[in-house]
């Protein structure tokens, strides 16, 4: 499908130019490059965690509890998704360190989310990247790959994933009137 081929390289393409400089991992010493990559994880989970109490500390009693849900339920996504990574490589010796490049990509990817949540800047690469798709496949109708999306996010059976989907819009109607169409074709467009 050629949808599924141009997002992962448009989405390469954005993270590049908006990345927090990580160590760079080359060795090519399994133990060691899993290591590099296990500590890529940790600083990224710090600054989720920083992000999420910011973004706490400046919501409703009723927006933090919304916040909190979708939180939760998107942690258990990105745990089920990074083992089922882990499990179908397995026993190969790179499966730690494609979980904890899992681990990390999801990671990085809910830290932007939280940081869109706060501020309402910062996503228009996702726009720019509808923008390029709908040019190449849906004759520059950018509606129609939402739309596309959308239904995408109708197609997956995960609950947790469509809880938090759920939960992380309503939370965006609140504190931008987001439209909930856009709002879960992005939140399709990154997942991992």
């Amino acid at each position: 499908m050629i949808l599924k081929n141009i997002i992962p390289l448009l989405l390469i393409s954005i993270l590049s130019s908006t990345a927090i400089a990580d160590p760079i991992c080359d060795s090519i010493i399994t133990r060691e490059l899993e290591q590099c990559v296990r500590v890529n994880f940790e600083s990224s989970d710090r600054n989720l965690n920083s992000a999420y109490k910011i973004l706490a500390q400046k919501l409703s009693p009723q927006q933090r509890k919304i916040l909190l849900t979708s939180q939760r339920e998107w942690v258990i996504y990105k745990e089920k998704i990074c083992q089922a990574v882990y499990d179908f490589i397995t026993p190969g010796q790179e499966a730690g360190i494609e979980k904890w490049s899992c681990l990390d990509e999801i990671t990085k990817t809910r830290s932007r989310e939280l940081r869109y949540i706060d501020s309402a800047s910062g996503m228009n690469e996702f726009f720019r990247a509808a923008d390029i798709v709908s040019k190449l496949y849906e004759g520059g109708d950018r509606s129609r790959f939402i739309d596309k999306l959308t239904n995408m996010a109708l197609e997956n059976s995960d609950s947790h994933w469509n809880y938090y989907i759920t939960e992380n819009c309503k939370l965006l109607a609140a504190r931008f009137h987001e439209e909930k169409r856009e709002c879960i074709a992005r939140q399709v467009f990154y997942e991992y």
